[in-house]
């Protein structure tokens, strides 16, 4: 025992063969019991050696090291144990190594080469011993069993990666660990290849025991990836029959934008992204009574349904979306997200999953020493121009003025016999001005002059001084991750920081994220463990909002907010400035208004907390059974508080309303408590899930791998919600006073009404899930592909009749890798060639009606001071759910070594049982009630391509172009004949057309007094004073498409020189239909009320006869509310939406590491990126962006401007 060596590592290679088999069965017996003895005394006397969990890996370097020292490292580093004779070791020559986390098996073959040794791996042990060749036996027993795991340089495990004997018949595939084993001899090539990866070629040699890595291959891809993820289960890529679009995390880095749906758009064919509007959309709708967003699901559970996000800007001006489940997500925290879109894809997730998921992978630790990396992204954007709005001039706008007062639709209140100060609004600036010349207090000459000094004025500068700033958001991220073979973990915080362009609003939240894996029993156990946790904080002023709106405290394009010398100018909104002064000099507070002044007042602060709590564990109970169970829970808190402090305008005003005055002490008299208001609610929304869960994955004789998986899982959703109202607040003492909701108060107008519910509320509501489902595949020679899955869902939103209330869904698919085929092997240009098809059903809940009837409870009837309810939704026992059945084929193909890749994807969708709300028997309380009744079809088509052009050593290029087309058609909507009415404006659902088809009136232009004419069907001219005949129908109007755009995609170009990378998107829409913004706010009886609007049109009116010919305006003579009408919805307007876009360039370097800090910094890389940068090209000849339609008026709509990002990016 004194000649042996011992060393102590930890791993299994119980396929290995014995030792003693080396030598063949005829060995002395001599020799036979010297081996047998020593290895049954060695055990012994090391039976307390502890193996524990350190890593398969060694790290060494040096020259003629001697070989026993290298035993001493592979003891400290690992734990192995060596048997070894010490004469041997003497003889042995020294070696020289250079490695680095070098595998165990690889370190061994280095160390052992040109030596006269040989080893073996037994279970726990390394057996050393010399090369012999006994008389008449061969040198070595050549067939060996093997074993590995292949998995992806992020350590992920591949399913589906075929292994092959080169120049052999033995093939296999690898199971959802990545595992596999088969028969070789030593000295066999291994030749190991995975769609999207370079192949490998493995020497078999003693070490029987292989760790394959795989390398992606260099090519931009967005659909060609690794595996994709159903939130259930891991698919090869190269396996999966359903349509799938991945983008990993690759890909997302390559776009820094802070929001990811600016990552997002334009990336995966058929996915419409709006970062915009917060939406995203999987191919066509499914119906067209409940909504088509589709379901979010995060490491492998579904994320709660919140709503969108609290925004600090209703659209376009802030670099945040307000999409609140992909907002709470940190963009550096995702590994993959993968886009499930046909039947077979989504039909695991059943009901939930009908419009498409989106599931979420984040990020968890790899292999090796701990690496931390931060990044941090600055973005900064600048206000739109005024110019971009299509607005009038001020010169325009006082002519619009001028013309309103002169032809009687603006009145001077004063000169009125039944003048009322109390419901007189102020006249703008212009108007008084008109009224003082017609009451005779200034001469016409004086008015002229001092109108055409507000013509000159302009208040954008001042706009932009006071209200408006550089909009600028930050982002830091910091993340440590790391781990070994049982252990990971990946553990990252974030920050932002957003303030948008509008001053006094602005918002940050902070990220937390612990995503955690622990192996146990010889790796047969994995525990995992996703937590996050998301603090977020708004606050939100709408002055600067309301003041460039089209509301009564907007301001008009002469209105000043400060005089030359910077003092504040206070407008009176609610009444006549000297009415206002009288008011205030009785006791009440001051009616005036400016929007600097509200910039300290009136905020709205939003604050949430969202928590995920997510753990699971998985059992291999055999090599190819393993059993999981997993859960989730998640909350999120959401308190929303407003104070309108009393020197707020919105104070003021309500204590104001319930102020008179007494007439005995001359004093205010409050009917409320005196003070400020406080409006806080508070929101609960939380679910808990826990799914079990068994999964098969087993090869059988090398031909047939099957992969299957049953489960059930159980959900509850909980929403509770609460708010009040608190009068006579005091933000410095915190306090407020009592008030009876059911009392009527006095108001300053002289009649009483109460406060009622605006004083509080409460609701709460909770559902319950039920599911079962089971999923099956089958492969054979890596050739053909099958697979079937099935689940039912029972919810408790359809009632309690479970033959209602549950209902299964399906789905089969089919795929032929016709590559693989013999027939096609001498094509070696040919790199993939597969077909796929699938059908199957998804359904929804509809969420217009209930099987039992909703009650809701009030606080009390003014009338009888008593509780009361109200019924919402009547019983409704015919309503179930809504069913779609989805038919796809797919071609997917790749040349040259996939170098050139495409695929094609072709479906239909049939929808049935859509909610519809039909008349019904008034008698029993209900004149209209939804049943399922409505039917639609949708169809399309997508197209992915990815190329690499160029691929050197120094300079490559890769170009990613998707194309989506996709339409639909509703064939049962209950209703044939439509009112006119009901057909404007695109929201109407009408049989043979698709869901938001637009109908517009056939313009005749206007007749010779101004006004707006139509035609019929029979080119029969409509004036506006004839009423529409009541034979008019939808044959007489002229349908002109649809607003959404059907053909959409994006152009990605990626170019890669030495250490600098350039990315170039282009997004692009066709197809699409809008009407072009015109003359909102324009008077509409024979007089005028209100804010009018500033769009251009307004100075193209009709003004004199002989106008009609170059305008198509409605004049203000002679006007009526059908002229108007008519006119906002003529085909005259109807525009193209088609347009190509620039939506953003980013420059890239990454230092090489000789610039580096060696043993600190790992990698640096900085980038700059433009987003926004304009149309390209556009169809309609004004430049409207139909991306940013801004057809309300008001500037937070407009179209954003190019905003530019600075990122840096570092590992250590």
């Amino acid at each position: 025992m004194q000649g042996m060596q011992k060393i102590a590592f930890c791993d299994r290679a119980d396929r290995v063969m014995p030792f003693y088999r080396l030598y063949g069965s005829r060995l002395s017996a001599k020799i036979m019991l010297v081996m047998k003895l020593t290895i049954v005394l060695m055990t012994i006397a090391f039976m307390g050696v502890y193996a524990n969990g350190r890593s398969q890996s060694v790290t060494m370097s040096g020259n003629n090291i001697p070989l026993e020292k290298t035993f001493s490292t592979i003891r400290t580093q690992t734990g192995y144990l060596v048997f070894c004779d010490r004469q041997l070791l003497s003889e042995a020559a020294p070696v020289s190594v250079a490695a680095t986390n070098m595998p165990l098996n690889q370190f061994l073959d280095q160390i052992f080469k040109n030596q006269s040794l040989q080893y073996l791996i037994r279970e726990q042990t390394i057996f050393v011993s010399k090369k012999v060749k006994l008389p008449g036996e061969p040198e070595v027993i050549t067939s060996v069993p093997v074993e590995g795991i292949v998995h992806a340089e992020n350590g992920y495990p591949l399913e589906g990666a075929t292994v092959k004997v080169k120049n052999g018949p033995v093939s296999v595939i690898t199971n959802s660990k990545g595992y596999f084993d088969l028969n070789a001899n030593v000295g066999d090539v291994l030749v190991v290849t995975f769609v999207g990866f370079e192949p490998q070629e493995v020497k078999i040699s003693n070490s029987t025991k292989l760790d394959i890595t795989m390398k992606r291959q260099v090519i931009n891809v967005d659909e060609v990836t690794v595996s994709v993820s159903t939130g259930y289960q891991t698919i090869s890529k190269e396996r999966a029959t359903g349509s799938y679009g991945v983008t990993t995390a690759e890909d997302l880095a390559k776009v820094p934008a802070v929001d990811i749906l600016q990552r997002l758009e334009g990336k995966v064919a058929g996915v419409k992204v709006d970062p915009n509007a917060g939406t995203v959309q999987i191919r066509s709708t499914n119906t067209y009574a409940t909504g088509s967003e589709p379901l979010i699901v995060i490491d492998g559970f579904p994320m709660v349904a919140i709503g969108d996000k609290q925004t600090l800007t209703t659209r376009g001006n802030s670099l945040m979306s307000n999409n609140a489940i992909l907002s709470s997500i940190n963009p550096a925290d995702i590994d993959q997200i993968t886009f499930l879109k046909d039947a077979v894809a989504t039909s695991v997730w059943g009901a939930k999953g009908a419009n498409g998921v989106i599931v979420i992978t984040t990020k968890h630790g790899k292999r090796g020493i701990p690496t931390l990396n931060f990044s941090t992204t600055v973005g900064m954007a600048s206000a739109p121009k005024f110019s971009k709005l299509h607005w009038m001039s001020t010169a325009e706008y006082v002519d619009l003025e001028k013309d309103l007062v002169n032809k009687g639709f603006i009145t001077d209140s004063k000169q009125s016999p039944y003048y009322q100060p109390l419901y007189t609004q102020n006249p703008s600036e212009v108007q008084e001005w008109l009224f003082k010349a017609q009451r005779g207090e200034v001469t016409q000459a004086e008015a002229n002059a001092a109108i055409d000094e507000i013509s000159k004025r302009n208040n954008e500068g001042q706009i932009r001084k006071y209200l408006l700033r550089e909009a600028i958001s930050q982002q830091y991220n910091l993340s440590v991750s790391g781990g070994n073979e049982v252990n990971s973990y990946y553990i990252a915080v974030n920050h932002n920081r957003d303030n948008p362009i509008y001053k006094s609003n602005n918002g940050n939240n902070t990220n937390l994220t612990a995503n955690l894996t622990n192996k146990f029993w010889n790796n047969r156990v994995t525990l995992t463990t996703n937590i996050q946790y998301q603090i977020s904080n708004l606050t939100t002023n709408l002055a600067a909002m309301d003041a460039l709106g089209a509301t009564t405290t907007s301001l008009r394009p002469y209105d000043m907010l400060v005089n030359s010398d910077g003092s504040l100018i206070k407008r009176s909104i609610l009444f006549r400035p000297e009415f206002s002064d009288s008011l205030t000099n009785i006791g009440y507070l001051p009616f005036t208004y400016n929007a600097i002044q509200e910039l300290n007042y009136s905020n709205t602060r939003t604050g949430t907390t969202t928590a995920r709590f997510n753990s699971g564990i998985n059992v291999q109970l055999t090599p190819w059974l393993n059993a999981a169970v997993s859960g989730q829970y998640q909350r999120f808190n959401s308190t929303i508080s407003t104070i309108n402090t009393i020197d707020s305008y919105a104070g003021r005003m309500l204590m104001n309303t319930y102020t008179t005055i007494s007439s005995t002490t001359h004093r205010p008299v409050y009917s409320i408590p005196y003070g400020g208001t406080y409006y806080l609610a508070n929101q609960l929304n939380s679910e808990y899930a826990l799914r079990g869960q068994l999964n098969f994955s087993k090869a059988i004789h090398t031909d047939h791998h099957i992969n299957a998986l049953a489960g059930t899982e159980i959900r509850q959703a909980y929403t509770k919600g609460d708010n009040v109202t608190r009068y006579g607040y005091d933000a410095d003492a915190n306090t407020f006073g009592a008030v009876n909701p059911t009392v009527y108060n006095m108001t300053m107008y002289g009649y009483t009404q109460q406060l009622g519910n605006n004083v509080s509320s409460i609701t709460e509501q909770r559902n319950r899930y039920l599911s079962y489902f089971g999923n099956v595949a089958y492969n054979y020679k890596s050739k053909y592909d099958v697979s079937g899955s099935v689940r039912f869902d029972d919810y408790t939103l359809l009632g309690i009749d479970r033959s209602k209330r549950a209902k299964p869904f399906w789905s089969v698919g089919a795929k032929w890798n016709a590559q693989q085929e013999f027939f096609l092997q001498p094509y070696s240009w040919l790199s993939n060639l597969s077909l796929r098809a699938t059908l199957g059903t998804g359904g929804a809940v509809p969420l217009s009606g209930y099987n039992k009837a909703i009650v809701n409870l009030g606080n009390t009837d003014p009338n009888t001071n008593l509780p009361y309810g109200t019924i919402s939704n009547p019983a409704n026992q015919g309503l179930t759910w809504e069913t779609t059945r989805t038919l796809n084929g797919g071609l997917d193909l790749g040349f040259w070594n996939n170098r050139l890749t495409a695929s094609i994807d072709v479906y239909h969708k049939w929808s049935n049982g859509i909610a519809v709300n039909q008349p019904y028997n008034s008698t029993y309380g209900w004149s209209y009630l939804y049943f399922n009744s409505g039917k639609m079809q949708s169809h399309g088509i997508e197209l992915a391509l990815n190329a690499t052009w160029l691929d050197k050593k120094d300079f490559t290029f890769n170009t990613g172009f998707n194309f989506a087309y996709s339409n639909n058609k509703v064939t049962d909507s209950r209703y044939d004949n439509l009112a006119v009415y009901n057909l404007l404006g695109g929201s109407a659902i009408v049989n043979n057309y698709p869901v938001g088809g637009m109908f517009v009136y056939r313009s005749a232009g206007l007749d010779e007094t101004g006004q707006t004419q139509i035609l019929d069907k029979d080119n029969k001219i409509i004036k506006s004073t004839e009423a529409i005949p009541s034979t008019f129908s939808m044959a007489d109007m002229k349908y002109v498409g649809v607003k959404s755009a059907p053909y959409f995609g994006g152009l990605n170009n990626s170019f890669r020189y030495k250490n600098f990378d350039l990315q170039v998107q282009i997004a692009y829409y066709f197809g699409g239909k809008f009407i072009k913004p015109s003359i909102n706010g324009y008077p509409q009886y024979s007089s005028f009320y209100g804010t009018l609007g500033r769009q251009e049109d307004f100075a193209h009116r009709w003004r004199t006869a002989g106008d009609e010919a170059h305008t198509i305006v409605p004049g203000l003579d002679n006007l009526n509310y059908n002229s108007f009408s008519r006119y906002q919805f003529s085909d005259k307007l109807v525009r193209s939406g088609d347009n190509i876009r620039l939506q953003q360039i980013s420059l890239g370097y990454h230092f090489p590491q000789s610039m580096l800090p060696k043993k600190v910094i790992k990698s640096l890389s900085i980038s700059g990126n433009v987003r926004n940068l304009g149309m390209i090209w556009v169809a309609n000849k004004e430049k409207y962006d139909p991306q940013y339609l801004n057809n309300s008026s008001q500037f937070y709509s407009a179209p954003p401007v190019t905003s530019y990002l600075f990122n840096i990016n570092a590992s250590f």
